[in-house]
């Protein structure tokens, strides 16, 4: 699985997207996403991340630019949010290790 990190300035087009058909095959709803403000990694607008194989990425990355201001994230950046991300979920998961540990 490859993480996809993208930014987008307009939420509501995004979250449009987002929730679109949910059962689809392809739908974000079935995939697993996680969307958070931007501003919690040091970037603009709002942040997307998904994890897909990367022969399926294609289609959701074609969704997302659909999405007027919604592009991939640099390199650097992208690193930035998914070490945040795979922190918070460690963190989350030792945590429930030390309530039923």
């Amino acid at each position: 699985m490859e993480n996809f990190v993208y930014s987008c300035s307009d939420v509501k087009e995004l979250k449009k997207v987002l929730d679109a058909d949910p059962l689809d095959a392809q739908s974000f709803t079935r995939l697993g996403y996680i969307l958070r403000e931007g501003k919690l990694y040091g970037l603009t607008g709002y942040v997307v991340h998904f994890k897909v194989d990367a022969a399926l990425a294609k289609g959701y990355q074609d969704k997302l630019a659909a999405v007027p201001g919604c592009t991939a994230l640099p390199a650097a950046d992208k690193q930035k949010v998914v070490d945040a991300i795979e922190q918070e979920e460690n963190s989350a998961t030792a945590g429930f290790g030390s309530l039923f540990g």
